[in-house]
């Protein structure tokens, strides 16, 4: 009986191409497209999963409150893990971790210059022995126990094999880290899973730490927070997140009592952080939207199937006529129109997996920073497959399996089944209102983020960005002022390079700033507030074209002798004329007293994401870690050559590493422009498929009214009414779908943008505008067959009745 209905399903089905191939289509769109969201969805979700002991683990977080903001960050003081195991002697494991941003590594070669690996694609880290006991590492050789020495490190499998050429025969070997801070290898570990939020390719004992800072992290302040500074720990029964919150007002007290008030240190689950926004993690919102997409995707295929499949009924009445009046039951003429749609589906998903292995590869070759994503079959997977494609068979053929089936036989016989027995035009015409609303919300979302995108890039961030260069300087605890002195001479000497200028961080918005406490002037006590802090010479506000709007630039100083704030800053110390604070005192806890000697206007130092906030600049020099240079020829390519050359000729133990301003902004909008990137891909096929389906009803609705578009053409309708008499029927359509999806997509979309501080109005231009393409699409899709049908001979059309 089984292969009898697999029979009769092929030769239908073989029958019926064009039907065939629509349907397959559609449905390997819709399932392709939601094994890729699923891939993605679930990469995340996984992260960091393979720790046994991943629903214990916490990090320690600190998080600042004043009276007109509230910001959390992972970073933590450094004595930070040391005052906790003093106090909490239950915790089962606790382990600092320094982040080590793109790790150079030297390799002393014999009778030959020090072989330098920089690695770009992970960072390093200097972590305590615990580290090991919270986290887990599969060892190819060594292991962790020797990192309790300074100077100690172990490595990934790559980094070994960059270093040395091979994974074995490595332990005892040395490197230097940074190309000063010699260590040993004492243990090789196997390259990580692409899920992990802590792939290190090189991990160093937290002993060596104080060689990088300079000092002792023991003896750095309680109250000095560094963003890489991390704090990892094991809860178990005897010590939970309930009982560190209780203690925690103590401890802060203890530890940073002038500041009980403002600083709190929450223990967030580990589990939680790699989907935290807030902590600067994949945003959770935005993965499920994505899931509601395919969804979205998965239906408005199936629509097409019951659209197609109903329409498809009229044309078979009278064979399930025949079936029924020859014995066969209702359960069988079901099973059989169930097996074609399995068939279907079936053929869609072989297809649907092509789609999705390109669609994978399209997605790690172009989707950036936190979207790129492997997929891996396993036992959950397959099982979710399984799941979907169920789904898809029932949502796509049990309505039109039952339709059909249900037809009396003496009305299929004799060719009076109508529209309402075949399935209901009403239906068919709600379910098409849904893929119209579909696709209208989407392209709202497309215009609407490509908006934002467009402005993000676009608006005045209040400095100059084209053309300018930056070059990183060594990481070294105070730089060496004699070698920039040299580097500047060289590099100003190029003819290209038009002038330069050194600072902390880069450009004006890098992230490289500090939050830090300040006294003004004559007042007793500090700020309620912390703002940024950062290290220029004299000549960057010139680089970067910042505007003074009181006062005069920073004289050329190697200490910080003088400040300039920003607008924001000023008004926040109470000033509403930039002149009355000019010459006003500003004190920092272990700094000379600063002379406020200009105001600078207000320039985006973050992200649109967040709002301008008070900002002082001064003069540190051995604080800089970037070179900014300004060139002032377009051909990159030779000016890069020469720079590195003269780089290499000061920094002979560093590793030349430049960046363009203008891309070193657009990094920070990355998840946005991989979202726009995403939006346009899915509603690109979900008009195809809506395409699909209208192509369907209108093949249903052309079977329905040959007769009619016939005796209209004998009566004189031209072939432009006869268009208008099928078009007019999905505009009425597009219109109620617009009606249903307009405050849906407002209301998505303006959530969305309420992730920015600086963001584009969602106009009606953007609705009307979704309204007009989608009008387009379907009149270009109904136009098609309905012009093809105005055009036949209407003695054939009546005939045909």
């Amino acid at each position: 009986m089984v292969l009898n209905y697999i029979k009769i399903a092929w030769r239908n089905l073989h029958k019926n191409r064009a039907y065939a191939f629509i349907n397959i289509t559609g449905l390997a769109l819709g399932i392709g497209c939601a094994l890729l969201i699923f891939a993605l969805v679930r990469y995340h979700y996984q992260t960091d999963r393979h720790h046994r002991n991943y629903d214990r683990i916490y990090q320690f977080t600190s998080r600042f409150t004043s009276p007109t903001n509230e910001f959390n960050i992972q970073g933590i003081p450094y004595p930070f893990g040391q005052a906790v195991r003093n106090d909490y002697p239950g915790i089962e494991h606790i382990s600092m971790l320094e982040e080590w941003y793109s790790p150079l590594v030297a390799i002393p070669v014999a009778n030959q210059a020090d072989k330098k690996i920089k690695d770009k694609n992970h960072n390093g880290a200097f972590v305590e022995p615990s580290y090991f006991s919270i986290f887990d590492y599969t060892w190819l050789s060594g292991g962790p126990d020797a990192l309790r020495e300074p100077g100690t490190v172990v490595m990934s499998a790559e980094m070994a094999s960059k270093c040395f050429g091979t994974t074995t025969n490595v332990i005892g070997r040395t490197v230097q880290l940074d190309a000063r801070i010699p260590a040993r290898v004492v243990g090789v570990f196997a390259d990580y899973k692409d899920n992990t939020d802590l792939a290190y390719s090189i991990i160093a004992a937290w002993g060596s730490v104080k060689e990088q800072l300079g000092s002792r992290p023991e003896d750095q302040p309680f109250d000095n927070t560094n963003g890489s500074t991390h704090c990892y720990a094991l809860f178990n029964d005897k010590f939970t997140a309930a009982d560190w919150d209780r203690g925690l007002p103590s401890f802060v007290k203890k530890y940073n009592p002038a500041k009980l008030k403002e600083t709190s240190y929450p223990a967030i689950p580990f589990s939680t952080m790699h989907l935290s926004a807030e902590y600067g993690g994949v945003s959770k919102g935005l993965l499920m939207s994505l899931m509601l997409i395919a969804i979205l995707l998965i239906g408005t295929a199936s629509i097409n199937f019951i659209n197609l499949a109903t329409a498809q009924a009229l044309n078979r009445a009278r064979e399930v006529g025949v079936r029924k009046v020859l014995g066969s039951t209702k359960t069988q003429l079901f099973w059989q129109f169930m097996g074609e749609t399995m068939l279907i589906v079936l053929a869609a998903l072989t297809l649907a997996i092509g789609i999705f292995q390109y669609g994978q590869t399209l997605a790690n070759a172009f989707l950036n920073g936190p979207f790129r994503f492997t997929f891996y079959f396993s036992t959950s997977v397959l099982g979710w497959l399984a799941i979907l494609v169920i789904v898809v068979i029932l949502l796509a053929g049990l309505y039109p399996a039952l339709v059909v089936a249900g037809f009396r036989p003496v009305l299929a016989l004799a060719g009076r089944i109508t529209t309402q027995q075949a399935g209901g035009f009403s239906l068919r015409r709600g379910l098409v209102v849904a893929q119209f609303a579909i696709s209208q919300m989407l392209i709202i979302g497309l215009i609407v983020v490509g908006n934002q995108l467009r402005y993000v890039q676009t608006k005045d961030l209040g400095f100059r960005k084209d053309a300018i260069l930056t070059v990183r300087l060594p990481n070294l605890p105070a730089q060496d002022l004699i070698k920039m002195r040299a580097f500047r001479n060289l590099a100003t000497a190029i003819p290209e390079v038009s002038q330069l200028s050194y600072s902390m961080g880069g450009p004006p918005q890098s992230g490289w700033r500090s939050q830090t406490e300040v006294r003004f002037d004559s007042r007793p006590d500090e700020e309620p507030y912390t703002p940024q802090q950062a290290w220029i010479d004299a000549d960057y506000v010139g680089i970067y074209g910042l505007k003074l709007i009181a006062g005069r630039n920073l004289q050329p100083s190697d200490t910080a002798r003088e400040a300039l704030i920003n607008e924001t800053f000023m008004q926040r110390l109470g000033f509403t004329r930039p002149t009355d604070i000019v010459g006003k005192i500003l004190h920092k806890s272990g700094f000379a007293p600063m002379e406020i000697v200009g105001v600078l206007k207000d320039y985006n130092q973050s992200d649109l994401k967040q709002r301008i906030n008070p900002l002082f600049l001064t003069t540190l020099a051995t604080g800089f870690y970037s070179a900014n240079i300004q060139l002032r020829s377009a051909n990159y390519s030779r000016v890069l050559t020469e720079l590195e050359k003269a780089y290499n000729q000061v920094y002979t133990d560093s590793f030349f590493e430049s960046a363009f301003v203008d891309e070193q902004i657009q990094e920070f909008y990355q998840q946005e422009q991989t979202m726009g990137k995403l939006i346009n891909f899915f509603t690109g096929i979900a008009l195809l498929i809506g395409c699909m389906g209208l192509y369907g009803l209108v093949l249903f609705m052309v079977a329905q009214r040959t007769k009619e578009v016939g005796v209209r053409k004998v009566l004189g309708a031209s072939v432009g009414s006869i268009l208008w008499l099928f078009s007019w029927e999905f505009i009425q359509l597009i219109g109620i779908a617009f009606v249903l999806a307009a405050p849906v997509a407002w209301w998505a979309m303006n959530g969305w943008l309420k992730n920015f501080e600086y963001k584009v109005s969602i106009s009606p231009l953007i609705f009307l505008s979704a309204l007009l393409a989608t009008v387009i699409v379907a009149l270009i899709t109904v136009s098609f067959q309905s012009i093809k049908t105005a055009l036949m001979n209407p003695v054939k059309s009546l005939r045909s009745e």
